[in-house]
């Protein structure tokens, strides 16, 4: 989202949307640049960089959203931003992430224990994994891909059976 004309595309589509919480990766924006993800319709963004024009991502909430924030938590290499607040007092772990490419489980393992230390109640988790979760699902052609299982998506789908997430 740092080209104008790309950014603009993208906030168009998410008003059209109306999306009231929109979670981005990829914004390839530094710190100095990140007030460009405003627009009328925007009532607050958070925010995770990395050093050069690479990683990044943002968490943009809509105008008239009573989100409250509490904490924002990112780490120095732009791959997790998660924010904490509250919607009308009930609490709310916001978590946006962008996986590295390749298989790291400690990645994962170490935001999942973050969450756990923060607030384990209404938490949503999104973002680009850059894992199959489910083979049958996410791969369109089995046969020539091969069903793989990475140690990722054995972590991943453990906790969502541990935590009945649905």
């Amino acid at each position: 989202v740092n080209k104008r004309i790309k950014r603009g595309k993208i906030l168009a589509q998410l008003k059209a949307y109306n999306t009231d919480i929109a979670f981005l990766q990829e914004t390839h924006l530094k710190l100095q640049d990140q007030a460009r993800l405003r627009a009328n319709w925007i009532g607050q963004t958070f925010h995770s960089s990395y050093t050069s024009k690479s990683r990044g991502m943002s968490i943009i909430i809509r105008k008239g959203i009573p989100f409250k924030p509490k904490t924002t938590l990112t780490d120095k290499d732009g791959r997790y931003l998660i924010v904490t607040g509250e919607i009308h007092a009930t609490p709310i772990t916001l978590v946006n992430i962008y996986a590295p490419n390749f298989d790291n489980p400690h990645f994962f393992n170490n935001i999942l224990n973050i969450i756990a230390i923060i607030n384990y109640q209404n938490v949503i988790i999104g973002g680009e994994f850059n894992c199959v979760l489910a083979p049958y699902l996410d791969k369109s052609n089995q046969k020539q891909r091969g069903i793989t299982k990475s140690k990722t998506s054995e972590l991943l789908n453990t906790y969502i059976k541990n935590t009945n997430i649905t």
